[in-house]
C-alpha cells in the first residue's frame, strides 16, 4: 500500500467513525484525552508522574496515529499494564507514551515527521527518567512503531534496546523503520507482528534479524467500516490477550523480559546466567531460518512465523 493509499484509507476510517461504530474494547475507547506526548507510569503502586525503580526492567507501550483525537483514544497501554500487574505483580516499570491528542494530517509526509518527533520526545522522557535501554522493551503499534524505533536510535549512546516489538507497522514505513532508522542495529531483538487483508496495513519485513509473525483478524471485511474490528487494531488487541493469558503463543510469551514475571527482583548480573536458558524454546513458535551470528538476539530467527 502506497503512502497516499494509506492516508486515503485513514481518511475513510475517519468518515466512517463519524457515523458511529463499536468502540468498547480494552484498547480503543470513546472520548479524547488531549495528551500531546507524555510519559506515564502505570507500575504497581505508582502515580502517573512517579519515578521508575532503576532495579527493575521496563516495558513501554505506545499507540499509533489517532484519526479522531477529540472523539476516541487508545487505551492499549493502560489495559496492558493492568494485566501485567495482575499476572506478574510488581516485576516491571510499566510506562505509557501517550500522544492521543496529536492531530496528524495524512499528506506531505506529516505522519513520518510526527512519528519521528514523538520518538525523539519519548527518548528524552525515558532518558530523564533514568531508563536503561538494555533492560527495556518498547511495544509500539502502527505509526507508534516509527516512534518506538526512533526512540531506540536516540538512546543508542546508552546501549541497544533489549527489544522492539512492532505491531502492524504499515508496509509503506518498512524502509524507514528497518533501513533508514535501522531497527535491528539499535535493538537486540526486533519483532514484526503483521496483519494481512483489506483492513491490515502490515506485511512480512524481509530484513536481516527481524522476526515476523502473522496475526489474522477474525473480521477483516467488517474492519473496513468498523475500526475496532479491523485487522490493524486486532493486532494490538491480540498482543493484549497474550499478556492476559500465558497459554497463548507468541506475543508477550516471546518477551525477553518475561523471565522477570512474578519474581522478586534481583540484580541483572544474577539473572544473566539463566536468561538464555529460559528463552530457548521461544514458546513453541519454530523459526524458518537462523539469524546470522552477527545479529545479537536472545534466541533469534529470521523469516515469517505464522500464528
Amino acid at each position: 500500500m502506497s503512502r497516499n493509499r494509506f492516508s486515503l484509507f485513514l481518511l475513510l476510517i475517519c468518515c466512517l467513525l463519524g457515523s458511529g461504530c463499536r468502540l468498547d474494547t480494552p484498547v480503543l475507547q470513546r472520548g479524547g484525552n488531549g495528551r500531546m506526548g507524555v510519559l506515564l507510569n502505570y507500575s504497581c503502586g505508582a502515580h502517573p508522574c512517579d519515578a521508575i525503580d532503576p532495579a527493575k526492567p521496563t516495558i513501554v507501550f505506545t499507540h499509533g496515529w489517532n484519526p479522531l483525537p477529540k472523539r476516541i483514544r487508545t487505551t492499549f497501554a493502560q489495559s496492558s499494564a493492568r494485566e501485567l500487574r495482575c499476572r506478574c505483580g510488581d516485576s516491571y516499570n510499566l510506562l505509557s507514551w501517550d500522544w492521543n491528542g496529536v492531530k496528524v494530517r495524512p499528506f506531505n509526509n506529516e505522519p513520518e515527521r510526527i512519528g519521528r518527533c514523538q520518538g525523539q520526545m519519548l527518548a528524552s522522557a525515558l532518558r530523564a527518567r533514568g531508563v536503561n535501554p538494555r533492560q527495556t522493551q518498547i511495544v509500539g503499534h502502527s505509526l507508534g512503531t516509527v516512534a518506538a524505533t526512533q526512540a531506540a536510535v536516540c538512546l543508542r549512546d546508552l546501549g541497544p534496546m533489549a527489544q522492539l516489538t512492532l505491531l502492524d507497522p504499515p508496509k509503506n514505513y518498512h524502509e524507514l523503520i528497518f533501513c533508514k532508522l535501522g531497527a535491528t542495529r539499535h535493538a537486540c531483538k526486533v519483532e514484526n507482528y503483521w496483519a494481512p487483508g483489506c483492513s491490515g496495513f502490515g506485511a512480512v519485513a524481509n530484513y536481516r534479524g527481524v522476526m515476523n509473525y502473522r496475526v489474522d483478524g477474525p473480521t477483516p471485511m467488517r474492519g473496513v467500516p468498523d475500526l475496532s474490528s479491523s485487522n490493524h487494531v486486532h493486532v494490538m488487541l491480540w498482543y493484549y490477550e497474550t499478556i492476559r493469558s500465558p497459554n497463548k503463543q507468541c506475543g508477550f510469551q516471546n518477551s525477553d523480559l518475561r523471565c522477570y514475571c512474578g519474581r522478586t527482583m534481583r540484580q541483572p548480573e544474577e539473572v544473566a546466567a539463566e536468561t538464555d536458558l529460559e528463552n530457548i524454546d521461544l514458546n513453541e513458535a519454530l523459526p524458518n531460518a537462523e539469524v546470522p551470528p552477527s545479529v545479537y538476539t536472545a534466541a533469534a530467527s529470521d523469516g515469517s512465523r505464522n500464528r
